[in-house]
């Protein structure tokens, strides 16, 4: 018995090496976690000062990102600028997507969607606090970096079926206006677009088997991702706090339209089924947002590979999943 349960452990693991293989070259499954390092640890430097709307360090942002953008080989809508501006409240100077795509191998109005915001807090001086710099690591450097990562990945590819598109939104945080605004003025129709795939937030915990998904309400395609993703070794286990978050991400601008969108989060169990203990991360929205010693890289190529494998089945079969209850992402 023990004997097979070791060939099984065996052929599983083979399994999950043959896939990531298969989807990434494998130049760059040595080099994700660095990737995805370093563009985290450059948007949540001190120098950014939280990348609060309005900031001279939002705008070092949005230029690092259309650079990033611009060396992997994404297309431009504009020639030359991977910005998008957009007004914000109360600003007299707009705030900026940085925005840019994969074209499709053959026409098509199709497209996925890519999102993760790249706005913070900015600085706040709160009294009795020695640190007033918000530097919003992983909420939402972190995603961001993923962002690159995957593009990156996409960009060094053959041409995909549909269009792939790539934005870093701004102005989240305090309203989702970038991504309200990238739906109103898209490159590709937003009656087309088949899936928003958000990034907020991304795993430093290490390597786990679990993940889930919000929202898991006003969707009909939740048992279609645990689908896609059982073949790869991965448990669905969501928690019941996942219905609160229907409206706080950019995920909802999309959705209350009636354009699918969903956010993957991994969870807390290790490889083998135990439960990891609680990491003492700081708390987002606040000065503790950082990148510290206790961040585990090792588990972030599995994360993007999640986020492939799903882009990847949507290519391919990019009808049949729909939102049920748009109102449900409505302020």
């Amino acid at each position: 018995m023990k004997l097979k349960q070791g060939f099984m452990t065996l052929l599983t693991t083979k399994l999950k090496w043959n896939i990531l293989v298969l989807l990434f070259p494998m130049y760059l499954i040595a080099q994700t976690n660095e990737i995805v390092k370093k563009h985290t640890e450059f948007l949540a430097s001190d120098k950014l000062e939280g990348r609060g709307t309005g900031s001279k360090g939002i705008r070092l942002a949005a230029n690092y990102i259309e650079k990033q953008f611009k060396a992997i080989g994404l297309e431009s809508a504009e020639p030359g600028s991977y910005l998008q501006e957009f007004p914000f409240p109360g600003q007299d100077e707009p705030e900026t997507n940085v925005v840019g795509f994969v074209k499709a191998a053959s026409p098509t109005k199709k497209s996925i969607v890519f999102t993760a915001h790249y706005d913070a807090y900015g600085i706040k001086k709160v009294e009795g606090e020695t640190d007033s710099i918000y530097n919003g690591a992983q909420d939402n450097a972190l995603g961001v970096g993923a962002l690159i990562a995957i593009a990156s990945i996409y960009a060094s590819e053959k041409a995909p079926q549909h269009n792939l598109v790539f934005i870093a939104t701004a102005g989240e945080e305090f309203g989702l206006y970038g991504s309200k605004f990238y739906i109103e003025n898209p490159l590709f129709p937003s009656d087309e677009i088949i899936i928003c795939l958000n990034i907020d937030g991304f795993n430093i915990s290490g390597p786990r088997e679990d993940y889930f998904i919000f929202p898991r309400q006003g969707i009909n395609f939740v048992d279609k991702i645990e689908t896609i993703l059982k073949p790869l070794g991965w448990y669905y286990i969501s928690p019941d706090w996942v219905d609160s978050l229907n409206t706080n991400f950019d995920t909802a601008s999309f959705l209350q339209q009636g354009i699918p969108a969903l956010t993957l989060w991994t969870g807390n169990r290790l490889k083998g089924g135990k439960t990891a203990e609680p990491i003492a991360f700081g708390g987002i929205h606040s000065p503790a947002d950082e990148i510290t010693d206790l961040w585990n890289w090792e588990g972030v190529e599995e994360h993007i590979l999640l986020y492939r494998t799903i882009a990847d089945y949507f290519l391919a079969k990019p009808d049949g999943i729909k939102v049920t209850e748009p109102k449900l992402f409505v302020k």
